[in-house]
């Protein structure tokens, strides 16, 4: 049999805080395989080992994860999906795994490698058969939370942007050492026990260039796109086309593939994964051929970056109707609970329900009302909020939000003068309109600012937002001085804040030294627009304001070492970059408990 894709590993996470999962670290492993139906699963079993050989566990259990059967013959196949549940101990363990068929246990299997394909020999290695064997999966030890990497921005829009780097996978070779390399203090964990991808984890721009259908469509003028009927069969072909898309970005043995191999993963796409600028086109939006690229890239994400596809063959619609449609967005929610502070991860889609609709046709200037999140998204972060409240743990027990919003609430943003140039059709209306800063946005954003403050005052969390998207590194705090959000527990203390860490890009190259300059020049006329009781500001990451160095954030969680006192587990976040060495780090505390009696 041949393997297309993997394996990747998809993190498990309950949605509330479970005490079982103090004891046990799941996950799941996915490979993507020529099978030619998903009803009859491969003869393999999933088998694990400690560093001295000896087998820790075996699983047997494989369903089928996506049906992709009826895709072109060269990248048909099934993507199998097996759930593994592991023993904590009391320190952490690093395993290894293999695949073996039932016929010839204790060997590992040796899968076939397909060959490049026919018209592009160039885009795929041939790696030589081996067994498969992937080492360095490190489980924590019992009751301790998970590190994390955060990354954004995984590859480049243009073939020039590769050209320009010497090593374009640098910084995922530095994070697979970090994950292998054993810490100096052998009470912390080593290694990382989460991928946390924060968008653009694809970049299929490429396709316009590659796809001569795709290609010719885009260069019809902008009123026959509007109208342009989807031919039959490219649905099939544009799917197709994003499935070999990540097999050609996530295969192989460089770039994030060793990654997916040894760490479960949570993902959340951005506009790149559809292609740039998806959800600030306007009224291109509603053209047939863009929702056609929207069903492909949706049904692709699905099955690789959530790891389970359902219905393949059924169109994916954006979550742009309002309340009247069933929700079709991605937002996700993840809860990582050890016994003395709990873990949330909220990852939002901002790109499922992003577009913009005129809501008065009959004036002679229309107005036009611009969306982030669908109604149905809002709704949904809502009820979470709610639930997360009345957990029993609210203010007995230490809570971290982590809050993934692919885009900065708060980064350089542009003056109305420069939005009102883009307006004649420059290629910059899309990069303003995209952005949380953009004037269009702003009661959207601060209508999420005031969550989540609400969310940490009610809850007794900490909340963080990690961000990409912007291709620099940068460091943001949000401060309330609303009565509303403010903490009994901290006593005279007059404001709370909200940190943001933005960690952009992993591969694309940084902005040039002259390009960003001008982009700083053009933001001078900008001003803030929140409420009085809110205030923004840029913190420096390392020297300067902004980091222009490609980078990652390595993110952990510590408890306190002495138990007996009143600190509780802080949350550090350490961006680890390509050429500047930068030693600080952002550290959040949650707030203290409220005062029994």
């Amino acid at each position: 049999m041949k393997l297309l894709l993997g394996p990747i590993l998809y993190a498990r996470a309950q949605a509330t805080p479970d005490p079982k999962s103090h004891d046990v670290w799941s996950f799941f492993v996915n490979v993507f395989l020529d099978s030619t139906s998903a009803k009859e699963p491969p003869a393999l079993r999933l088998c694990f080992q400690d560093a001295k050989g000896q087998r820790v566990a075996v699983f047997d259990t494989v369903k089928a994860a996506a049906d992709l059967t009826t895709l072109p013959q060269d990248t048909r196949g099934v993507v199998w999906r097996w759930e593994v549940a592991l023993p904590r101990a009391d320190v952490a363990q690093r395993l290894s795994y293999h695949f073996e068929s039932v016929d010839t246990p204790g060997v590992p299997v040796t899968f076939e490698r397909p060959p490049p394909r026919d018209d592009r020999p160039w885009s795929s290695r041939v790696i030589p058969p081996e067994p498969l064997v992937v080492s360095d999966v490190v489980i924590p030890a019992r009751g301790v939370s998970p590190n994390i990497a955060f990354f954004s921005c995984n590859g480049a829009s243009r073939a020039s942007d590769w050209s320009d780097l010497a090593q374009p996978f640098a910084l995922w070779e530095r994070m697979l050492q970090h994950h292998q390399k054993d810490p100096a203090d052998p009470a912390k964990t080593p290694g990382f026990q989460l991928l946390l991808g924060g968008g653009d984890q694809l970049y299929a721009d490429s396709l316009h260039n590659t796809m001569d259908v795709l290609s010719a469509f885009m260069k019809l003028p902008r009123s026959e796109r509007l109208t342009l009927p989807v031919p039959d069969g490219l649905h099939d072909k544009l799917f197709a086309e994003y499935v070999w898309l990540y097999r050609e970005r996530w295969g192989g043995s460089q770039g994030i593939a060793p990654m997916l191999r040894r760490v479960p993963g949570l993902f959340m796409w951005d506009d790149h994964d559809i292609f740039d600028g998806w959800g600030s086109h306007e009224e291109l939006q509603q053209a047939p051929w863009y929702r056609a690229l929207y069903s492909a890239a949706a049904r692709a994400f699905e099955a690789f970056q959530r790891g389970f596809l359902e219905q393949p063959t059924t169109a994916r619609e954006p979550d742009d109707w309002g309340a009247t449609q069933p929700a079709r967005h991605y937002f996700q929610t993840f809860c990582f609970s050890t016994a003395d502070c709990d873990l949330d991860v909220v990852l939002l889609d901002l790109r499922s329900g992003r577009t913009s609709r005129v809501i008065e046709t009959g004036d002679a200037h229309p107005l036009t009302e611009f969306t982030v999140m669908s109604r149905s998204q809002w709704e949904a972060f809502d009820a979470w909020r709610t639930e997360h409240r009345q957990r029993p743990e609210n203010g007995k027990k230490a809570r971290h939000v982590l809050v993934v919003s692919s885009v900065p609430l708060v980064h350089l943003r542009f003056g109305p003068a420069m939005e009102h140039m883009s307006r004649g059709g420059t290629g910059l209306r899309d990069d303003l309109v995209d952005q949380w800063e953009s004037a269009v946005h702003r009661g959207e954003r601060t209508r999420l600012l005031m969550n989540l403050f609400s969310l940490a005052k009610k809850s007794y969390c900490a909340v963080t937002v990690l961000s990409g998207d912007v291709h620099v590194g940068a460091r943001a705090r949000v401060r309330s001085r609303n009565p509303d959000h403010l903490v009994p527990a901290l006593g005279t203390v007059g404001e709370v804040f909200i940190e943001q860490a933005t960690s952009s890009p992993i591969v694309h190259p940084p902005p040039g030294w002259l390009a960003f300059k001008g982009m700083l020049a053009l933001s001078e006329d900008s001003r803030e627009d929140l409420p009085g009781f809110l205030q923004t500001e840029l913190l420096p990451v390392g020297k300067e304001l902004y980091l222009r160095d490609r980078n990652w954030l390595s993110i952990r969680l510590e408890r306190p070492k002495h138990h007996d006192t009143a600190a509780r587990p802080k949350l550090w976040v350490k961006w680890i970059a390509e050429k500047e060495h930068l030693p600080m780090e952002v550290v959040v505390e949650p707030p203290p408990f409220p005062t029994v009696g």
